[in-house]
């Protein structure tokens, strides 16, 4: 078979690729999709799949889907295998946060209300202006929303109605009022959209072992059913798509890809921002 040596071809199965491109050092997201790409016949690709899944439930920020789409891009053949490694990973990546609410929380429930975005601190803005932040109590909310007399951090304080100019709820708190009602929903939504999963599923392990939940065993396998059938269902619509439009599809990547990439951040971004008013 004839060499062109203007195209790049893969280290593995030796089939072409498409068109060598000159990549300025500056465009390191250009390097990151075509390294990522180059991965698709690697034996490690799947490994790397399946690390990014689970550790995107968890903790990490990034979703698995920016290596799922160059993964099938690159081998269509293998589009439901991807796509069940990744949903294999990302439910046991639910599992493990729901384990760290559950069981580590006291231990670390410090450093992601103080470092991780979408466990802040409630805050309580005065009538005289002064802020106090803390953890709204859940018996002094009602579908996400305050009720008075206001308590936070376990009684330690309380502000009447008449004190209080406002009242900034963030996720962690407004998620965790919202479980008891909605379990499945919350998991089901986030799960199949750009929201943060770790945000709920963490919350769901601080909130759903506590003591206003009835049976958490039985919120425990609501918690689990969510997981599998909405990261189930977007990571096999998102490898299906890849596998039917993906010669399609590869071209208009390339052409747009600055556009796709400032999308993409913009998305995510969006992601912590939209749970603070879905839910």
């Amino acid at each position: 078979m004839p060499i062109d040596a203007q195209a790049a071809y893969c280290d593995h199965c030796g089939n072409k690729l498409g068109p060598r491109r000159r990549v300025p050092w500056y465009h390191l997201h250009r390097r990151v999709y075509d390294w990522t790409l180059a991965w698709a016949y690697r034996p490690s690709a799947q490994i790397a799949l399946f690390i990014l899944s689970f550790a995107e439930s968890s903790f990490f920020p990034v979703p698995p889907d920016v290596l799922l789409m160059p993964l099938v891009l690159g081998n269509r053949r293998k589009w439901l295998r991807l796509a069940s490694i990744c949903t294999a990973a990302s439910v046991l990546g639910a599992i493990a946060g729901f384990l760290i609410g559950a069981l580590l929380w006291q231990q670390v429930g410090g450093f992601f209300h103080d470092h991780i975005p979408g466990f802040a601190r409630d805050t309580i803005t005065l009538v005289d202006g002064s802020e106090v932040h803390g953890l709204i109590d859940r018996d002094s909310l009602s579908d996400g929303q305050a009720t008075y007399p206001l308590t936070i951090d376990g009684k330690a304080q309380s502000f009447e109605q008449s004190q209080v100019s406002r009242v900034d709820i963030q996720p962690f708190t407004k998620v965790g009022s919202l479980y008891e009602k909605y379990n499945f929903w919350i998991v089901f939504t986030a799960g199949f959209t750009p929201i943060p999963f770790k945000v709920i599923t963490i919350t769901a392990g601080v909130f759903g072992t506590g003591a206003s939940v009835s049976n958490p065993w039985s919120f425990f396998a609501v918690f689990l059913v969510a997981a599998i059938i909405s990261r189930g269902g977007r990571f096999f619509l998102v490898a299906g798509l890849m596998r039917v439009f993906g010669p399609k599809i590869t071209p208009f990547i390339d052409k747009y890809f600055n556009l796709l990439a400032l999308l993409f951040t913009a998305l995510l971004i969006g992601g912590f921002v939209a749970i603070k008013y879905v839910f």
